[in-house]
């Protein structure tokens, strides 16, 4: 081809395409060329079939990149064989209109790649979020697993639910049950921390500046920044702000009473007792004498009003109380 009647096939892409963006100077390069002579006239009319044919790149979703690749090759293939035979010899144009169409082909897979990732990140994903009022609430995410929230706990997650991972927010106080598959780790965001799961049952409590994670089954990595622990059954760790992450041994047999509505005690000081009935009756209770705090019950609570918990404990433990306005005051009974 002569130097002056060469011109980038990049260009003539980008005038089929939207040769509004173009500049004044490109738009007048490439028309020029087309008006040069009539090879290059039958080179445009060819190139214009073909980008039609390619649906002009409107409808990226319905593109088979690898295909139109694969048909591009071939046909390449076929034009080259036809060109080296003595038999049949093809117009430059279009030899040259079948090394366009490798062009057109590696513009096709790259306007698929561009179209997917921006439907992905140009539409808004639906956010489904569920709140437990004045009750325990059991939410069952789409891949089977559920999540008991507690009073006025707060769960949510997008539509991309399960796509590449399982990724949930949560606010206040929920427990677990998180089906196994390792393809799809879950995550659990709490403000500021994460816990990554592939298939265990863990209670997270994220409340008051605190973040405690509880696990019952399987293995979980708790995370705040670069800190990272690996709980396992009974083991509790406990993110405070402005601290660094903490790991124990769980020794609170009623840590999930809101979810059971079990009280369990076995030789437990009524100290212990009443924070116990605090967290699960949201009262507040007093002892009016130090000597009660070591005092101990044995007894299991199931599904109990709390006046019949009072009633019970007093009467073990030779005691008298107060309930007035969810304040509850222990006492010795002095004759």
């Amino acid at each position: 081809m002569e130097p002056n009647n060469s011109i980038d096939h990049l260009l003539l892409i980008r005038y089929l395409n939207a040769k509004e963006q173009l500049s004044n100077s490109e738009r007048a390069q490439v028309e020029q060329w087309i008006q040069q002579n009539s090879d290059n006239q039958a080179e445009w009319q060819s190139l214009k079939q073909l980008w039609e044919q390619a649906g002009q790149v409107n409808h990226f979703q319905q593109i088979d990149a690898q295909v139109d690749w694969s048909g591009v090759w071939a046909k390449m293939q076929v034009e080259d064989q036809s060109v080296s035979t003595p038999v049949r010899s093809l117009p430059l144009y279009q030899q040259r209109v079948w090394k366009i169409a490798a062009s057109f082909a590696l513009l096709l897979t790259a306007a698929w790649v561009f179209w997917q990732t921006w439907q992905t990140s140009s539409v808004e994903l639906a956010t489904y979020t569920f709140t437990a009022q004045d009750s325990v609430e059991v939410v069952t995410l789409p891949d089977g697993s559920q999540v008991h929230l507690n009073e006025h706990a707060r769960l949510s997650y997008q539509d991309d639910f399960g796509e590449d991972s399982r990724t949930v927010q949560l606010e206040g106080e929920g427990y677990f049950e998180v089906v196994s598959n390792p393809e799809s780790p879950f995550y659990v965001h709490t403000n500021p921390t994460t816990v990554r799961v592939v298939g265990t049952s863990f209670n997270i409590n994220s409340l008051d500046q605190t973040v405690k994670v509880t696990v019952n089954s399987g293995k979980v990595a708790f995370s705040y920044q670069k800190d990272t622990l690996m709980l396992t059954p009974d083991e509790v760790g406990l993110y405070t702000e402005g601290e660094p992450l903490q790991e124990f041994i769980n020794t609170d047999p009623n840590y999930l009473s809101w979810k059971t509505d079990i009280l369990r005690f076995d030789d437990t000081p009524l100290s212990q007792v009443a924070q116990d009935i605090t967290r699960h009756y949201e009262v507040n209770i007093q002892l009016e004498d130090e000597v009660l705090k070591e005092l101990q019950i044995t007894s299991i609570f199931q599904n109990e009003p709390l006046e019949a918990v009072l009633e019970e404990i007093s009467a073990l433990l030779d005691i008298q109380y107060t309930l007035e306005n969810n304040q509850i005051t222990f006492f010795i009974n002095n004759p």
